[in-house]
């Protein structure tokens, strides 16, 4: 039998270099969700992804979610594409998605950092607490420690209501700031799950009436915020000792500045090498070193086998974009 369904199509507009989230409201006679979510159309031309001649462009569902707003409701994650089915040139998942079709066994995990703005002066939320420098701040507790705390236990439960998994949440070094963790999967799964997360991020703050920022350097006292990225392939989770760092860092080196392009519009204010990053000019990695391009997590050089974390990613960052790039990178060693 039939229902109406209520399911919020969502996609990624056209700005670059990191786009925005858009969504519309569609209500459908749908038997089952599982069934399939029709194609709509939009307004490309004030997306940035079309003009005013030659607007229409076509939204196809590629992932769905339960919408932690409305009861029986439905998230759609769409990719934009022309009427002739060709991914539009902002289609970067579509990108992802070609390149790790025939790739098995890669696991991501994305720590998304993000700054709370006050709307009224603009100026980071945790300003309110008057810091002198940062310290007394990270996975900090108290009202004079911590501000927002309500707006993320509430991300925390929509996420959950969605299905999204997430590994963990914590207070940053800033105040006012926060990270989320996002569970280790797919490429294209992950990047999916970070990206329907920083919409439902986006709604809880709008109804708090406070603004969500992503700039990698939102004061330049303070640490900035990065989308660290964790990487590891099935033959890395078995076995990465130092003979494989060996052959694998000489690679990610030589393709460091490509690397960099998709790491986040201002980049050259987050890593200086001061608060905890590397200099952007520079490659660097170490073994539990937060200030290296590349960390070596102390665990996995005990063990023997595991991940590495990519800490050059801002916050800003387009993870299809970013794990595209990493992921090329990675196929040139023998660990993929």
């Amino acid at each position: 039998m039939k229902t109406r369904k209520r399911v919020e199509y969502m996609w990624l507009d056209g700005r670059d270099p990191l786009p925005k989230m858009r969504s519309k409201t569609r209500f459908l006679d749908l038997e089952d969700v599982s069934a399939g979510i029709p194609d709509w159309n939009f307004d490309g031309g004030s997306t940035e992804q079309g003009s005013l001649e030659d607007s229409d462009r076509s939204l196809v569902c590629v992932r769905t979610y339960k919408d932690p707003f409305v009861e029986e409701g439905w998230l759609a994650l769409c990719e934009v594409r022309y009427y002739s089915g060709a991914p539009h040139e902002s289609n970067t998942r579509s990108h992802l998605t070609k390149l790790t079709n025939k790739l098995e066994g890669i696991l991501v995990g994305f720590e998304q950092e993000f700054t709370f703005i006050n709307p009224a002066d603009q100026a980071p939320l945790g300003f309110l607490l008057s810091p002198q420098q940062q310290g007394q701040y990270y996975c900090g507790v108290g009202c004079m420690n911590v501000i927002g705390r309500d707006i993320v236990s509430e991300f925390e439960n929509r996420c959950a209501k969605a299905g999204i998994d997430l590994d963990g949440i914590n207070a940053e070094v800033m105040p006012g700031q926060w990270e989320w963790q996002t569970k280790a999967q797919s490429p294209v799964k992950c990047a999916d799950d970070l990206w329907v997360s920083r919409y439902i991020l986006e709604r809880v703050s709008e109804e708090k009436a406070v603004i969500v920022s992503y700039h990698p350097k939102p004061h330049e006292a303070f640490n900035g915020a990065g989308c660290h990225t964790n990487f590891s392939t099935e033959k890395m989770r078995k076995s990465f000792s130092s003979e494989d760092w060996e052959e694998l860092l000489p690679i990610l080196e030589e393709d460091h500045f490509e690397h960099i392009k998709v790491c986040g519009d201002g980049i050259e204010k987050r890593m200086t090498g001061e608060c905890e990053t590397s200099d952007y000019n520079d490659f660097t990695w170490g073994v539990g070193d937060r200030g290296a391009s590349i960390r070596i997590p102390q665990r996995v050089a005990l063990e023997g086998a595991g991940y590495f974390e990519d800490r050059r990613p801002c916050a800003n960052i387009d993870p299809y974009k970013v794990l595209y790039s990493l992921i090329s990178s990675v196929k040139k060693s023998s660990l993929l």
